[in-house]
């Protein structure tokens, strides 16, 4: 059970993220799963450091897991945030996701297989985007949105650097 436990706590993400898609958006049954999912994305690292259980099918597992959760919380918040952000926090947020999204090309394209880094910027930018549902309402959002775009992008150049650096390896 130890060896295998941060890979359920893992699935127990993408089991949520799942249950997300049957959930009212807003609801307090939405809140409860989403907040399990947070949590559960914080603990299975945790876990799996604690317990030297660190493994290549475990970071891919966190990897779709991650994936699935903001892919569905895009489906689930957008309709929200469509009627509150400026077009500009729009474009910035396209440019942002497209970048990370030829990041995740080129690294697939570079290792052979799909992987994203675990950077403590990445995890920070995470967390902070988790608190975007609770504050569809407030005048905080757009100035917070912000603030998770800049460090989108920062960890965007980083990742770039990550693959220059890779590419640099394998070319040597």
């Amino acid at each position: 059970m130890k060896k295998n436990l941060a890979n359920i706590i893992t699935l127990t993400r993408l089991i949520g993220t799942i249950a997300l898609f049957f959930t009212e958006t807003m609801s307090v049954e939405f809140f409860v799963i989403y907040i399990w999912c947070g949590i559960s994305d914080i603990l299975d690292g945790f876990v799996a450091r604690k317990t030297n259980t660190i493994s290549k099918l475990g970071s891919k597992l966190d990897s779709v897991s991650d994936i699935s959760f903001y892919t569905m919380m895009m489906y689930k918040i957008l309709p929200y945030l469509r009627r509150r952000f400026p077009k500009y926090v729009w474009i910035l947020i396209y440019l942002a996701v497209g970048i990370r999204a030829l990041c995740y090309i080129a690294v697939a394209m570079t290792k052979g297989y799909f992987e994203s880094r675990h950077t403590i910027l990445n995890k920070f930018n995470s967390g902070m985007m988790f608190f975007l549902p609770f504050l569809v309402e407030h005048p905080l959002l757009i100035p917070f949105s912000l603030v998770i775009l800049a460090g989108a992008f920062i960890s965007n150049l980083e990742e770039i650097v990550h693959i220059v650096q890779i590419n640099q390896v394998k070319g040597a």
